[in-house]
């Protein structure tokens, strides 16, 4: 069983630190149903549930064939929509095209280590901030311990991403790859960037938090029980981790949003 987790459950949270954790969004039983899909597709392929000898992927894909399963629209419930309808603040959002895509990280051999590359967002860089122009759900279909890959999220970034492109905008016709480089200049993203000791960048970016002009920040992973629901902001900077856990991380990432949103990503 995962370790509790700290993630608040208030729009004021979201607001502040840029997440929300929305507990057992869906039961065990449907999340159990979504990973039961995900198997079957898996086993076309040879990856078969009950023989860890064939999970040589650590991130197999091509499961676009389930994107339309009526199976994974437990994710997008009612306790899930209330909180949407919360954070949307009056606005009206496309409800999703499909229910979202699909992120399995099986165990491997990687080492595992806060990561220096590989932080982004899901959005323009110079979308708005609140109420924000859409919003993003990370479901746990199955649970997730610490180090079995979960997402890491930067906590507070959505608010560090807007402020430092007001004081600094982009050129016309900046791009994903502009931004990131441009972001470099901030004294915490420059130094997350850079690689270090396992242990330091452990104790400095996960185990506390810095404050920057006002703005909290620390690095936070989504750890939690199958049927959790996190919902984060666009802006919000995340990696995705290697698993060196015993079992594969199911994670189904999904949008609503408008379409602007995906502009110079």
């Amino acid at each position: 069983m995962p370790v509790a987790h700290p993630f608040d459950q208030t729009l004021e949270h979201f607001r502040s630190r840029g997440f929300v954790r929305v507990p057992q969004s869906f039961s065990a039983g449907e999340a159990a149903a979504m990973r039961a899909a995900i198997w079957n597709e898996l086993a076309k392929a040879g990856i078969r549930e009950a023989n860890p000898a064939t999970w040589t992927q650590e991130r197999p894909q091509h499961l676009q064939d389930l994107k339309s399963d009526p199976v994974f629209g437990a994710a997008w419930g009612p306790r899930t929509m209330a909180m949407v309808a919360e954070i949307a603040e009056g606005e009206t959002w496309p409800p999703p095209r499909r229910w979202g895509a699909f992120f399995l990280a099986f165990p491997g051999k990687a080492h595992w280590n806060v990561p220096s590359s590989g932080w982004h967002t899901d959005a323009n860089y110079t979308s708005a901030l609140s109420p924000p122009a859409g919003i993003r759900l990370h479901a746990l279909m199955g649970d997730v311990a610490p180090h079995s890959g979960g997402t890491l999220f930067i906590a507070g970034s959505h608010t560090l991403i807007h402020r430092w492109f007001k004081a600094n905008p982009p050129p016309p016709g900046a791009r994903g790859a502009d931004h990131r480089k441009s972001l470099l200049g901030h004294p915490y993203i420059r130094d997350l960037h850079a690689e270090g000791d396992t242990a330091e960048r452990i104790a400095r970016f996960i185990d506390r938090a810095e404050t920057h002009d006002g703005v909290e920040l620390q690095v936070v992973e989504n750890v939690g029980q199958a049927g959790d629901v996190l919902l984060a902001h666009p802006l919000l900077f995340h990696v995705a981790t290697p698993n060196v856990g015993n079992a594969p991380r199911f994670l189904l990432s999904g949008a609503m949003d408008h379409a602007s949103m995906w502009a110079t990503v």
